[in-house]
Order: C-alpha cells, then sequence, then structure tokens
C-alpha cells in the first residue's frame, strides 16, 4: 500500500525560511520548529537560533538588560549563560545537535562580557552552573593584587582556550571579533587562523596583532574571503606601517569594508594601501589626527564608497580642528576632487571636523549622489560658524532623498536671513525622518519650529532648540503622527494645558512617543505633581515617557549678589 504522506519539503526553502524567521526575530517559531524535528533543525532553524541569540540581540549588544529588577537580569544573564555553554559542550560534542558547526560568527566581545557578569559577587551561583561538569576544565582563576586579595576568573586564559574549541570546530566562521579587555587574538589568530577559510570579517580590539609579520602572512594565505576589517585603537610602535603592511598584501580589490574606530594613528601608508581597493570598497569609517585627515587626499581611487565616515576624535578646546581651506588648501582641493567622484554614497557623517561643510559643498551638488543620511556632529574647538556657510545650507535642498540629518554648527551672530536659509532648504526635504538640530537652532522660534513640522510629515525623532518656545509650536507638532522622539533643547515656556493638547492629538504611530523638555524656563515651571499626571497621561495615551527639566535649579538665584562689586 502506498504511503499517504507528502514528501517532506526540500531543505533549501526551510533554509530560505528560516532566515526569514530571523530576520523577523521570531525566536518561538524557530525554538518550535528544533524541537519538533531534526530535519526542521538541521534544515536551518539551528543556524538561525544561533544567529539571533549571539547576535544583535545578545545582552551585551542590545539594551535587553537595561532597567530589569535583580530578579529579571538574573534571569536574563541565565540565558545568556546557557546559550554560551551550549555552544561550548556542542563543541565539545556533548550536545544532541552540532550546533557549533552552524556558527557564522564568533563574537568573543560577547563571552568576555558574560564572563564579567559572572565575576560579580552576585552571579557566583550561575558562574557555577555555567563551569559545572563538562567545561569545568575551562574554570580558570587568578589571584588579585592588593590590601584585599581576592581569586577572579582569569578571562583571558579562558577566551584563548574556548575560542581555540570553537574554532576547531566550526568550520563555516565567517566572523570574529576581540574583547575589548584582552588583546587576545595577537596570541592565538597565528593557530586559529588555518582553520578560518570562510572568513569574511575580523574585529581587531588591538591592532598590534598586525605588527607580526609572520601572521599577517598567515590571514592573507588562508583568509582569502575577508573583506571586512575593524581595528578599535593600536598599542603597536607603528600602526600606521603595520596596517599598510595587512591591507596591501590582501588581493587587490578584494576589501569592502574598512573601520578604525579611534586611537590607531594611521595616515599615508595606510590611506594609499586602501586606495588599491577602491573598485571593491563601499564602506570606509576612519578617526584620524591630523595628519591623518591630511592624507585623506590619497584616496583618489576609492570612487564607490556608499559609506563614508571621518572623525578626529583628538580634537578638544584647546586643539581645536584644523580648517583645512584655510590652512592647507592644497590638501583640501585634493580631497575635494575625490569627494566629487564619490556618486554612490548614500550616507555619509564628519564629526569634529570643522572644514565639513566644505568638503561636503560638492558632494550635494553632485547631481548623480542621493544621499539618505548625512551628519555633521562637533564639539567645542570643531563646529563650523554657520553665518558663514550659506552655500553649503542652500545645497542641503538638493538631497531630496535625506531621511536622516544631524547637523551641529556655531549659532554665534546668527541673522534672520541666516535662519531663514537653513529652514528653507530643510523644508524642502520632505523624506525626513529624524531631524536634530544641536546648537545651529539656538535662535529658533515658535514660528521657526512650526513650519518644520508642517513640512516635514515623515518625521519620527527631532532634536531642536530654540528660544522662548511656546503652547503655539503643539498644534503643528501634534500633526507629525509617525513621530516616537521630540526633544527641546532651547528655553520654553509650555503649560501643562498646552502639553496636555499636544497628548491628546497623538494616535497609533505615536506609540512610545518620548517627550523631553531640557530648558523649561524656571519662571514657568510645571509643579511636580502635575509633571506627575502628564507622564501618566503620556503613558496611558500611546505607553510613552515625559522627561522634564529645568534650564537652571529654580531654587538659586540667577545673580548671586556675591559675584557683584
Amino acid at each position: 500500500m502506498a504511503s499517504s504522506l507528502a514528501p517532506p519539503l526540500p531543505a533549501d526553502l526551510f533554509h530560505l525560511l528560516s532566515t526569514e524567521l530571523a530576520h523577523r526575530l521570531d525566536f518561538a517559531t524557530l525554538f518550535n520548529c528544533v524541537a519538533s524535528s531534526k530535519y526542521l533543525g538541521n534544515a536551518g532553524s539551528v543556524s538561525a537560533l544561533y544567529r539571533i541569540s549571539l547576535g544583535d540581540q545578545s545582552p551585551s549588544r542590545s539594551s535587553v538588560m537595561d532597567n530589569l529588577s535583580p530578579a529579571e537580569s538574573d534571569i536574563a544573564l541565565m540565558r545568556w549563560s546557557i546559550l554560551w555553554r551550549t555552544v561550548i559542550l556542542s563543541a565539545l560534542g556533548k550536545t544532541m545537535y552540532p550546533y557549533c558547526r552552524h556558527l557564522r560568527s564568533l563574537d568573543l566581545r560577547d563571552f568576555s562580557a558574560l564572563l564579567d557578569r559572572l565575576d560579580e559577587t552576585r552571579s557566583r551561583k550561575v558562574a557555577k552552573q555555567f563551569f559545572a561538569s563538562h567545561l569545568s576544565g575551562f574554570h580558570h582563576v587568578s589571584q588579585t593584587t592588593g590590601k584585599y586579595r581576592a581569586t577572579r576568573l582569569n578571562s583571558e586564559k579562558i577566551l584563548a582556550e574556548v575560542g581555540d574549541i570553537i574554532t576547531q570546530q566550526a568550520p563555516l566562521l565567517e566572523g570574529i571579533a576581540e574583547p575589548s579587555t584582552s588583546d587576545v587574538l595577537s596570541s592565538t589568530l597565528p593557530a586559529w587562523a588555518p582553520r578560518l577559510t570562510h572568513l569574511h570579517e575580523l574585529e581587531l580590539w588591538d591592532g598590534k596583532a598586525l605588527e607580526d609579520e609572520d601572521l599577517r602572512k598567515l590571514l592573507h594565505t588562508h583568509c582569502p574571503k575577508l573583506n571586512k576589517l575593524r581595528i578599535y585603537l593600536s598599542s603597536g610602535s607603528d600602526p600606521d606601517k603595520a596596517v599598510a603592511a595587512f591591507v596591501s598584501g590582501m588581493p587587490q580589490d578584494a576589501l569592502r569594508s574598512f573601520e578604525i574606530v579611534g586611537g590607531c594613528s594611521i595616515g599615508p601608508a595606510t590611506c594609499l594601501a586602501i586606495n588599491g581597493h577602491g573598485r571593491s570598497l563601499t564602506s570606509l569609517k576612519l578617526a584620524l589626527d591630523e595628519n591623518g585627515i591630511l592624507a585623506l587626499g590619497l584616496l583618489q581611487g576609492c570612487t564607490q564608497l556608499q559609506t563614508l565616515h571621518v572623525s578626529t576624535p583628538q580634537v578638544t578646546a584647546m586643539r581645536p580642528s584644523v580648517d583645512l581651506k584655510a590652512i592647507h588648501n592644497d590638501v583640501y582641493l585634493e580631497i575635494v576632487d575625490w569627494l566629487r567622484q564619490c556618486a554612490q554614497l548614500t550616507e555619509i557623517f564628519f564629526n569634529d571636523v570643522v572644514s565639513a561643510p566644505d568638503l561636503l559643498l560638492p558632494v550635494l551638488l553632485n547631481g548623480d549622489v542621493k544621499l539618505r543620511t548625512l551628519g555633521i556632529k562637533a564639539k567645542e574647538g570643531s563646529m563650523y560658524q554657520a553665518k558663514d556657510q550659506h552655500d553649503f545650507h542652500s545645497a542641503l535642498s538638493t538631497q531630496s532623498s535625506l531621511k536622516h540629518l544631524d547637523i551641529c554648527a556655531d549659532p554665534d551672530i546668527m541673522t534672520r536671513d541666516d535662519i531663514e536659509i537653513v529652514l528653507n532648504s530643510l523644508c524642502h526635504l520632505t523624506e525626513l525622518q529624524t531631524l536634530q538640530l544641536f546648537r545651529i537652532s539656538h535662535y529658533f522660534s515658535d514660528e521657526h519650529i512650526k513650519l518644520l513640522a508642517q513640512h516635514l510629515p515623515r518625521l519620527d525623532a527631532l532634536y531642536i532648540g530654540g528660544y522662548g518656545i511656546t503652547d503655539d509650536v503643539w498644534s503643528a507638532v501634534g500633526t507629525l503622527k509617525y513621530l516616537k522622539s521630540i526633544t527641546f533643547a532651547g528655553i520654553t515656556a509650555f503649560t501643562s494645558d498646552g502639553i496636555l493638547s499636544f497628548i491628546e492629538k497623538l494616535g497609533e504611530g505615536n506609540t512610545g512617543l518620548v517627550l523631553s523638555i531640557e530648558m523649561a524656563d524656571p519662571d514657568t515651571m510645571i509643579p511636580e505633581e502635575v509633571q506627575e499626571t502628564l507622564r501618566g497621561a503620556l503613558a496611558s495615551s500611546v505607553n510613552g515617557r515625559f522627561e522634564y527639566q529645568p534650564s537652571r535649579d529654580p531654587n538659586v538665584p540667577e545673580f548671586d549678589g556675591s559675584d557683584s562689586d
């Protein structure tokens, strides 16, 4: 008698379904797939389940453990530890499924963060369970020095041993990340590199590992698919030379993403090496000192960029950002010539670069460029003067594709005309979803804020300053049906009735809205008990949160008599 059971669906279809469920972060459905059938588990469900749990949803990368009660925090820590314990057990062959063989990323940052939590006194019970039985061999401790000597986990040794066993049993690893607590990869990568034949992404907390010529050769030989490199800092003697040697030793046009987070002191050698990947590189994020900024003109071949971030983290009020156009005009012209050719850009950020508007102007005026994200952030000493950048502000209107815009500028001596130019451009950006105006909106009025709300209907986040802002803005702001966050960073004189009228206009699209008033005029302060009423109303209406603080302590006089003559 022929069987009436339909043949199982092909495994490749279940792989597609598992990928979609992982994209939706549907942990429950994936778990049920694994629990119901070994066939489904092997057809992508297990891999997708761990991709969720040890990826962006891991407690160390998300806010899952923020604002939890002690009991809830203990439960979250237990779940976190079970995930890593299971992965390690699978590498030892002690689990039903070979979970380890499904791993695509070995995030030692996440494991290091877990060890830090397990080392806390209140986590000893979870730590004991984690290192029980088959994992007891990984329980290494060291004695601290000082008056109160204590035993602590030897995280570096644990990381090295766990990473060693996992890399032996996870042949499909595509990414590996080094923790900030240890430069463990400097000593372990020489042994691990021959196993990492599928490696695409390498994150080094300390780039000094690349000063080892033998290690560079091992990575070049055994990791031919490597195309993404991120380095947080480098304590080596010559970071520019070491990073350049590694990048230039890769196959030409292999690198797709390169990021220096800070403290690496890279310069001309690295920029020249990166230029050898000009046709493949689509994402470039560089934290540079002054010498590094001056080397940007060497990137003439990198014209396929979609994402560009440039920052100068060493800038301070005492050591301000260098004005390239005024002081290094030849370099400025080289950089402008390069950026003018980057027609694929969709995201660009400049942090603490006072020349940012001048450098960005040719990008904005390039008719082939369709930006989605643009940001200029700065601290004191690196903000550009808003009154001097009419051309840049006017050119913003040409990028109608913008969805996210952050601008920080010095508003000193801005006139009505200066403000009108900024507003006119912003009102043309009707696709904007996020608008953050730091300092540059210092002199905005009720009418300016209303105008923005009327022309930018898709806003879901707004950060804005202003002076003497009143309830008059609520009628326009209340029409923003997608708004989820609004911060008034200027002097405001709102009343409780005005805020309530805004809350009454909120709808389903405003669920979770955060209303933050950072500089309420002390002379018109809303009483604390009424603030609580507003918090309750916002929470009840859209499950939102209300934050409120004065521009100064209302109990402290604005002018202290002791300062007078």
